[in-house]
C-alpha cells in the first residue's frame, strides 16, 4: 500500500491539492505583509523614542545651566536663552541645524543625527526671568521636515533664567 493513499483507497484530487496550496499561500503572503508593516512601524517608533529622549536631554542640559558666563556653551544644541525670542541657530541666517544623538550641534547630517529647528529667548509674555523654547526634531536628517516621508517631534517649554 502506498503512503499517499488513505486506508479506504481514496486520494486527494488535483483540484483539492491546488485549493489547499492556494489557501496556504494566501495566508503566508498575508503574514509576510504584516511583518513588513510591523517592521516599518517599529522603525518609526524607535526614531520617535530617540527624538523624545534627545529633546528631553537637550532641554535638561539647558535647564541645568540656563545662562553661562559667556552667555552660551560651545556646541550646545540650544546656545542662547537670555535674548529676544527668535531663531536659536544663526548659521547663515537659518534657524535650522543638525544635532547628534549626544545633543550637540554638528555641521552635516548623518545616520544618527536629527535636523533641528529651534526658537528660543525671552518675550513680552515671559518677561526677562523666563525663556520660551520651541524645539522641532525631524528625521531622517537629510529630508525636509515638510516631506511626507519625514518624521518629526515638536515641543514647547519654558526655562527659568537664574
Amino acid at each position: 500500500m502506498s503512503p499517499f493513499f488513505s486506508p479506504t483507497g481514496r486520494a486527494f484530487s488535483l483540484v483539492e491539492v491546488v485549493m489547499a496550496l492556494g489557501i496556504c499561500s494566501f495566508a503566508l503572503i498575508s503574514v509576510i505583509g504584516l511583518f513588513t508593516a510591523g517592521l516599518l512601524i517599529n522603525r518609526e517608533s524607535e526614531g520617535r523614542i530617540g527624538a523624545v529622549n534627545l529633546a528631553e536631554k537637550i532641554l535638561e542640559m539647558r535647564r541645568i545651566s540656563p545662562v553661562s558666563a559667556t552667555n552660551q556653551m560651545a556646541n550646545l544644541a540650544i546656545p542662547v536663552l537670555n535674548r529676544p525670542y527668535g531663531p536659536a541657530y544663526l548659521n547663515g541666517g537659518s534657524s535650522t541645524s543638525y544635532i547628534t544623538a549626544s545633543g550637540y550641534l554638528t555641521n552635516s547630517p548623518g545616520f544618527d543625527t536629527y535636523m533641528a529647528t529651534c526658537q528660543a529667548g525671552t518675550n513680552s509674555l515671559t518677561g526677562e526671568k523666563v525663556a520660551q523654547v520651541y524645539l522641532m526634531l525631524s528625521w531622517p536628517a537629510q529630508q525636509n521636515p515638510s516631506n511626507p516621508q519625514a518624521f518629526r517631534y515638536e515641543t514647547l517649554t519654558y526655562i527659568p533664567l537664574r
